[in-house]
């Protein structure tokens, strides 16, 4: 009777995939030429939109080719203006007609469409290759985005000038949609790059499957198709694949109905069993109801667990040591890996280069990244790297890792971190990694990350080691591609900040990547730019790139007073924190700063949550709340400020280290030169000078940030030691970061770093003798806990 029931099932299971066969086959060879289709009439509207950039192109060569231009150029004196207004009408389409003469590379924002560092690139190209360049997408991002194309002018192959034609983007995008105006069974996106110029079709299927893209000839653009999953027929290979897994099934199957049919062998397997499990629970004995949980141990930790295990089993049986029972999924105790625990910090990831950050440590990291982000339901990652010696193999690991996910990377480049988090708010990903040591020392680098629009932080980052230690990664084949992304970036900073007047400042980069950006940005915006250490060079030859230490500050100080400058700006190592110098050669620190930018922001938002860390001085709430707004303290680091932000809707954030976040016409990340840029936007407005515009905020007597080294790991458990063991009398104790203690007459920090083996120290008093006082009480608490502890007061 078993015999035929096996046999019937098998027969219907043999059947039943047959028939499945059958129906999947159809079913996919018909979605394969739905799509075949699809692809040929998106190919045909291609065609139409090729002809449009042909008509561009030919209207280009008549004037490039005019005579009368020709020689007006070599003339040495031309009328271009006049010549300009005469042949407008031949390019009465175009929002711009621009003749440039060889060498002269200014950005001119006084007109519409504006002249940015793209369209320069694009000039300088032409000038290079002596032909016409394909049209570009530039400033995307805000209102003044256009279309560009250039070509040379030229008299028996000499250069005499550049011819610039721009148009709306609103010329392409409704002839984009005009011809696919019909096509209903897709998403489709007119693609520059990464760069979306337009889109048309069903919403619902933008999450779906990329069938692949259609080159616009003559053009960098490309027409991507997307549509929602469909069923492919299954190939021979498959088929057979298909065929040999039922039929194991159906063996097993038919095995085990055999044996558990016969009473006898029955009977064995269940004593078989039985004897196991007495063994097992001889060797391995527990507490009643205790049980060990291998994804839910509180530490982590392989060692630990691994020496519990040793200390219940002692020394295993023959039995357990046989390769008979060591199975291949079996659980590896100790564990080889290239990725320490120790470089995943609170909010981002850092080590010592060929120490504990190695290539193939950030190769993992960037699967883990990845499958996170595809978990996310992101399917492309945007990378990004600073200017240090290191930073181009780690961030080619990290892409190939990426890859490795079947996730694409969209590479920004050599930029600053606010560059990358700009990316992720206007390519089509809102997942982001910067490579970057930030402002550690060289030897130092690491990732910032964004998933999903979420700067990673604690628990997320740890996520990333468990993926690794698990060896828990997406599998695939990744594409890659280069995005240039400076000038949509500075190009959406200078339409959205306007300044009164110009005024001279002094950039000092410290050798970090904000050098080219920086000084680009503020010449832009008008400023007069004395440019200090801005060539990047990774060695920072010449002081550390760290506004938050007042030696690295001195050389600013000095060069603003020399050049009688009305301010001094200072950028870290990759450009997300910002030092200040008024015109007197004063620094004014972030806490400082962030009473301007609140006054400011207020102005237009009352009411406003307003965020600022534990360093900050209590000078600052109180002008917060003065002027309408709510003022909330916050944990140190910029990933959970930014979480912070989230949680409040605050519109504006800062750190005492420098980070500042804006969030009112802004994006809400922290970002030093779209800062620097809202600062001049406000002193400008006035035309006192900078120190007499500072003076009016109130101040307190303070020290800078102090710093006390330790061994790695000692600061957190020191930090929880004067928790719990120090008294301070009269005062109110802050501890959700460290231990803030509130006097009346001023206060005093003490906390862990979450980016270096050292406690962070800062005290401010309402005079010098009330300073020195309330340090003497941190002084007395600190030296009780460790006598041998170095203070540096």
């Amino acid at each position: 009777m078993v015999k035929k029931v096996v046999l019937f099932l098998m027969l219907l299971i043999i059947a039943t995939a047959g028939a499945g066969y059958v129906y999947i086959s159809q079913v996919g060879q018909q979605n394969v030429e739905e799509a075949e289709q699809l692809k040929a009439r998106v190919q045909q509207a291609s065609g139409v939109l090729s002809v449009t950039v042909k008509k561009w192109r030919k209207k280009l060569e008549l004037l490039a080719n005019d005579p009368t231009l020709i020689a007006s150029l070599n003339d040495g004196r031309p009328a271009l203006t006049d010549w300009i207004a005469e042949n407008r009408a031949i390019v009465n389409d175009a929002a711009m007609l621009r003749v440039v003469l060889p060498g002269l590379m200014h950005v001119d924002t006084s007109v519409k469409p504006p002249l940015g560092y793209a369209g320069l690139d694009l000039i300088r190209k032409a000038e290079a290759s002596k032909k016409i360049q394909m049209p570009e997408v530039h400033m995307m991002g805000g209102d003044d985005r256009h279309f560009a194309i250039t070509a040379p002018v030229l008299d028996d192959n000499k250069l005499l000038g550049v011819i610039l034609i721009s148009f709306e983007v609103n010329t392409i995008q409704a002839a984009f949609k005009s011809v696919l105006a019909n096509e209903k069974s897709a998403w489709l996106m007119l693609k520059q790059g990464s760069l979306k110029v337009a889109d048309h079709g069903v919403a619902s299927h933008k999450t779906g499957v990329d069938l692949g893209a259609v080159q616009v000839a003559g053009t960098r653009w490309r027409i991507v198709i997307k549509q929602r999953e469909i069923i492919a027929p299954i190939s021979e290979a498959e088929l057979l694949m298909y065929a040999a897994s039922l039929l194991v099934v159906v063996l097993i199957f038919g095995v085990l109905v055999s044996v558990l049919s016969n009473k006898g062998k029955r009977q064995m397997l269940g004593n078989s069993i039985r004897k196991r499990k007495k063994k097992v629970a001889k060797e391995l004995p527990m507490a009643e109801n205790e049980s060990i949980s291998w994804a839910e141990d509180e530490e982590g930790s392989r060692e630990k667990l691994a020496e519990a295990i040793k200390e219940n089993m002692g020394k295993p049986s023959e039995e357990a040591r046989s390769p008979i029972f060591m199975k291949d999924d079996a659980i590896e105790v100790e564990t080889q890996t290239d990725v320490p625990q120790s470089i995943f910090r609170a909010y981002d990831i850092r080590g010592i280069v060929d120490e504990s950050l190695t290539e193939q440590g950030v190769f993992s990291i960037g699967q883990a990244i990845a499958s996170e982000a595809l978990n996310a339901g992101q399917k492309s990652i945007a990378i990004a790297r600073d200017g240090r010696l290191h930073s181009p193999r780690l961030s080619e690991s990290l892409a190939k890792g990426i890859q490795a996910t079947g996730c694409d990377v969209i590479d920004v480049g050599q930029v600053p971190t606010p560059v990358l988090y700009f990316a992720t708010h206007q390519l089509d990903t809102q997942s982001g990694v910067m490579v970057t040591g930030s402002h550690n020392p060289a030897n130092y680098n690491g990732l910032k990350i964004v998933i999903a629009g979420n700067t990673l932080s604690g628990d997320a980052i740890q996520q990333l080691y468990q993926r690794i230690e698990r060896d828990d990664f997406d599998k695939g084949v990744g594409s890659y591609q280069e995005q240039r992304m400076l000038p949509e970036y500075i190009g959406a900073i200078t339409n959205d900040v306007r300044l009164g007047r110009m005024m001279k400042v002094v950039v000092d980069c410290g050798n970090g990547v904000a050098g080219e950006a920086a000084p680009m940005l503020l010449s832009t915006l008008g400023c007069d730019v004395i440019p200090l250490y801005c060539e990047i060079d990774g060695n920072f030859p010449n002081h550390h790139p760290d506004p938050s230490k007042p030696e690295n500050l001195q050389e600013l100080i000095d060069k603003v007073r020399e050049e009688e400058a009305e301010l001094g700006l200072a950028f870290d190592g990759d450009g997300d924190r910002l030092g200040v110098v008024d015109s007197s050669g004063n620094v004014i620190w972030p806490d400082r700063q962030m009473m301007l930018y609140a006054m400011d922001v207020l102005s237009r938002q009352a009411g406003a949550d307003i965020i600022y860390d534990v360093k900050c001085t209590r000078n600052l709430a109180k002008v917060i709340a003065k002027h309408g707004g709510k003022p909330i303290m916050s944990k140190t680091g910029h990933s959970l400020i930014k979480a912070k932000m989230k949680e409040t809707n605050a519109e504006l954030a800062g750190e005492m280290s420098g980070h500042i976040f804006f969030k009112e016409r802004w994006f809400g990340f922290d970002d030093a030169l779209y800062t620097a840029s809202r600062l001049l936007e406000i002193v400008t407005a006035e035309f006192r000078s900078t120190t007499e515009i500072f003076a009016e905020l109130p101040d307190s007597v303070s020290t800078p940030e102090l710093n006390v080294s330790l061994e790695e790991g000692e600061n957190f458990s020191f930090v929880e030691q004067l928790q719990s063991q120090a008294t301070f009398e009269d005062a109110k104790i802050i501890t959700i970061d460290g231990v803030r203690v509130e006097f009346k007459d001023g206060w005093g920090l003490v906390r862990a770093s979450n980016t270096t083996p050292s406690l962070v120290l800062r005290f401010e008093a309402d005079d010098e003798l009330a300073l020195e006082r309330i340090k003497e009480v941190f002084r007395e608490q600190m030296l009780k806990i460790d006598a041998d502890i170095a203070l540096p007061f």
